[in-house]
């Protein structure tokens, strides 16, 4: 039987800027624009979910076609960690990440959308509910991510957070 997954759109997605592209040493493996060999994530505001749209790449594969898992848990991590950025504003540490998957994620059905919103926010825990499917809407896996939730304060001085403005989509 095959799944399918219709993702939600509550509002036309908006841009989120990424206020970390700026800096000399940010490297971050899902969403810098400057490393060559991560996922280079661009992230959307859809009311108060956080999306992105994913181009599979041979390099990152399981078996020929398919998208490997560890790369599949890596969208799912890093697009629940933006959601703390932009909806919450502030950062966090991914805690647990419990992943079902579903289907296998082949490119053909590229591009993957990722989607996230939360299922519990509080001061100092959030967990947040990712989907990842394809084109299709075949669905390929969902997570959940469990966060250690710093105040902003924290994550202003221990994370150099730029702060929830930084991240609010323009126009």
């Amino acid at each position: 039987m095959l799944a399918v997954y219709s993702y939600h759109m509550d509002t036309t997605p908006q841009p989120i800027p990424n206020p970390y592209a700026r800096s000399d040493d940010y490297r971050c493996f899902g969403c810098s624009p400057n490393n060559p060999i991560g996922l280079q994530l661009k992230f959307f505001l859809d009311g108060r979910r956080v999306t992105s749209q994913w181009q599979p790449r041979a390099d990152l594969e399981g078996y020929p076609g398919v998208t490997h898992g560890g790369v599949l848990a890596t969208l799912c991590d890093e697009v629940a960690a933006w959601y703390l950025h932009v909806v919450l504003g502030t950062a966090g540490m991914t805690r647990e990440l419990q992943i079902s998957y579903h289907l296998p994620a082949r490119a053909a059905d590229a591009p993957f959308h990722i989607e996230a919103h939360a299922v519990e926010e509080g001061q100092k825990n959030a967990v947040i509910e990712v989907s990842v499917h394809g084109r299709s809407g075949t669905l390929f896996c969902t997570a959940q991510c469990s966060f250690a939730v710093f105040s902003e304060a924290v994550a202003r001085r221990r994370f150099r957070f730029p702060g929830r403005e930084a991240f609010q989509p323009q126009g």
